[in-house]
């Protein structure tokens, strides 16, 4: 595909990973300008149409996840068959290269990937998204040391391939829980243990469980106990053994109850007082290893054959017989009985071992292929064969009811008429409690759904009492026990509620503000005057009382400043300045008799243009000598100008009248 550009956005420049069930591309993405990672199907899983969805439902399920560890999925599509996940381009390695380029890790290292990967799949857990298909191949360790968990969207669709698609089980049954192994349910727990796996192969640099086939390994993680660390490196802190020991448990009800409390456990593993604290002891229940029985090789080439022995009596008489060839006829008549005796068995040992096994033969029968298959459909067929059908109800995600999951003797295997073949029957998939999503968003609501193979119908309701997009209320209810493949869930969720304008005018404008915050609509506030609406209340409103508006809208309200006030008059307009003239006159007031101790109150008033012709002070003054004072006048031609003198209050003198033209 090197060249090649996906949806005429994703420009592929070179493959850098892949699988038995995809590659792995690194890809240019022309509209955001920047690198991608482009998963694309192998082309085999095009025509799987049960695989597709799953894939389309698990792959859109992830790209609600958002966590710093967990790669970020971008876009998930189809171009002519080709099915992809565009996602972050990680610049670094897969954990299995870095394994495989150092060997153990150091503790301390493994110990902070491993809380890295923690982190990821708590927020996993959180989000009701189990990975299923946890392995180092997953783990990505960019080149700062940051760990992103991949493959979150397609865990689950592989899980549900048949096996006959691809040989990459191999790669995963290292890392496979007892119960996915058993075929059982898969929940967290299961995670759990695939991560105590991964933390054993960081500390060891080796699996835990090798062998030729994937079957062989899946029975030795069913079967045998999961090694110590510290028989491969002694120097490692129990601790870390304990971690990886309670992890990896058979029975998933011993194992850490969550991923917390794992991540709790790992925390502290490396502090001085857990390093050489006592050994773990993993719980050995009976029951658990009868699931599925020790498998042992045996060799049915060799068979055991008795030899026929002589009859001891016979050997006798033949001997007598030589040795006494002149016996009398009584033991003749005696050897002739045994003689007949030894004919008569010697023909019911030949009977016994061609005739009889001819008669009593029962023929051999290959057993068909039955999965998939009606079950009724498959008894016919068994009883055709002089076979036995032998039904037992299972519960199955994707098949069909009442159609075989699997069957027991295997196809083509060779048994005998009238054998027993066990046929385990679909009751399809297996109910669910529903869960509460009430209070949730709508779109994660709608994510987890899905994920679960729910089908989703929404519903609007109109409301300002609650934030958009939140669920409401649910069809089925919280409780119920519902099949997802069989179920349309309706989710009723909020939206805004169009919001229809009261009736402003008279309204104190505080009211109005009050009110606007409340609803949500933006005022404009206009001052204007009016006799008859008070003042700070409204006038009228634009738009008009009762339309119907969205949040956020603006409504013009004009404010009454009350009565108009009256025009104050115009004020007279002021005199032209007319031109004027100084006249300056000394007047001195004479002391004949100059007593020091006697004084005279001098006064003189004054009127000219400059006072508009009004009398004004021009001094005022306490003398007891002879005093010259400088009187000045400024008259124009409509105003002269003139004087008075008075002492100790009497006029004295009046002076003459100043005109402009004098």
């Amino acid at each position: 595909m090197k060249g090649q550009r996906i949806n005429g956005r994703y420009h592929v420049l070179e493959i850098i990973g892949g699988g038995g069930m995809a590659n792995v591309y690194k890809a240019h993405d022309v509209i955001l300008d920047r690198q991608v990672a482009v998963k694309v199907l192998q082309p085999q899983f095009s025509s799987d149409e049960q695989f597709i969805h799953r894939f389309r439902r698990e792959a859109q399920a992830a790209t609600s996840l958002n966590h710093p560890n967990i790669v970020n999925i971008y876009d998930v599509g189809e171009e002519d068959d080709t099915y992809y996940i565009v996602m972050e381009y990680v610049e670094g390695q897969t954990l299995k290269e870095l394994i495989k380029a150092k060997g153990s890790l150091e503790v301390e290292e493994a110990v902070g990937y491993m809380e890295q990967m923690l982190s990821a799949i708590s927020h996993s857990h959180e989000n009701h998204l189990v990975h299923r298909d946890i392995k180092p191949h997953n783990i990505l360790v960019r080149n700062d040391g940051l760990v992103k968990v991949t493959d979150f969207g397609i865990a689950r669709a592989i899980s549900a391939a048949t096996i006959t698609h691809t040989n990459s089980v191999m790669g995963s049954v290292h890392y496979l829980s007892p119960e996915q192994a058993r075929g059982g349910q898969v929940t967290f727990k299961s995670d759990i243990y695939s991560l105590g796996i991964v933390l054993y192969e960081m500390v060891t640099g080796v699996i835990p469980f090798s062998g030729d086939t994937a079957v062989s390994i899946a029975i030795k993680h069913l079967q045998h106990e999961i090694p110590s660390v510290k028989g491969t490196n002694p120097e490692l802190p129990q601790s870390i053994d304990n971690v990886i020991q309670k992890a990896t448990e058979k029975d998933p009800l011993k194992r850490y109850e969550t991923i917390h409390e794992m991540e709790e456990d790992l925390a502290t593993a490396l502090t001085p007082s857990r390093i050489n604290e006592e050994p773990y002891k993993q719980a050995v229940d009976d029951e658990a290893t009868k699931v599925i029985p020790v498998i042992k090789e045996q060799d049915f080439a060799e068979t055991i054959q008795a030899p026929i022995q002589k009859n001891e009596d016979s050997v006798q008489t033949e001997e007598k017989k030589a040795e006494q060839p002149q016996k009398k006829k009584r033991k003749n008549k005696k050897i002739a009985i045994i003689l007949t005796i030894i004919v008569i068995l010697l023909g019911a040992v030949i009977l016994a071992f061609t005739i009889i096994p001819r008669l009593l033969h029962v023929g051999e029968v290959e057993v068909p292929d039955f999965t998939d298959v009606p079950y009724e459909e498959a008894e016919e067929d068994l009883i055709e064969l002089k076979l036995t059908a032998k039904r037992e109800d299972i519960n199955h995600e994707t098949i069909p009811v009442d159609r075989v999951v699997r069957q027991n003797p295997q196809p083509g295997s060779v048994v005998k008429e009238q054998a027993a073949v066990t046929l385990f029957v679909s009751l399809g998939q297996e109910a669910l409690e529903m869960d509460d999503y009430i209070g949730s968003s709508i779109d994660r609501a709608e994510a987890l759904l899905e994920s679960q193979g729910f089908t989703v119908k929404r519903e609007k309701r109109e409301t300002n009492d609650e934030d958009p997009g939140i669920v409401l209320a649910q069809d089925p209810n919280a409780g119920e026990s519902v099949i997802p493949e069989e179920t349309t869930v309706t989710l009723t969720y909020s939206v805004e509620a169009p919001i229809r304008l009261q009736n402003l005018v008279g309204l104190a404008q505080s009211d109005v503000r009050d009110y606007f915050d409340e609803v949500g609509l933006r005022g404009e506030f206009v001052e204007e005057y009016s006799s008859s609406i008070d003042k700070d209340n409204v006038i009228r409103q634009e738009p008009a009382a009762f339309t119907m508006l969205e949040k956020g809208d603006q409504v013009k309200v004009f404010i009454s400043q009350g009565p108009e006030p009256e025009p104050e008059p115009e004020p007279e307009p002021e005199p032209e300045d007319e031109p004027t003239k100084l006249f300056s006159q000394n007047y001195r007031i004479v002391i004949e008799e100059e007593d020091s101790e006697k004084s005279y109150r001098i006064k003189i008033i004054f009127r000219d243009a400059s006072t508009n012709g009004e009398d004004q002070v021009f001094v005022e003054d306490v003398i007891s000598e002879t005093v010259t004072y400088r009187v000045q006048l400024q008259v124009s031609p409509s105003q002269p100008g003139s004087y008075d003198v008075y002492v100790d209050e009497e006029l004295v003198e009046q002076s003459d009248v100043f005109h402009y033209d004098d």
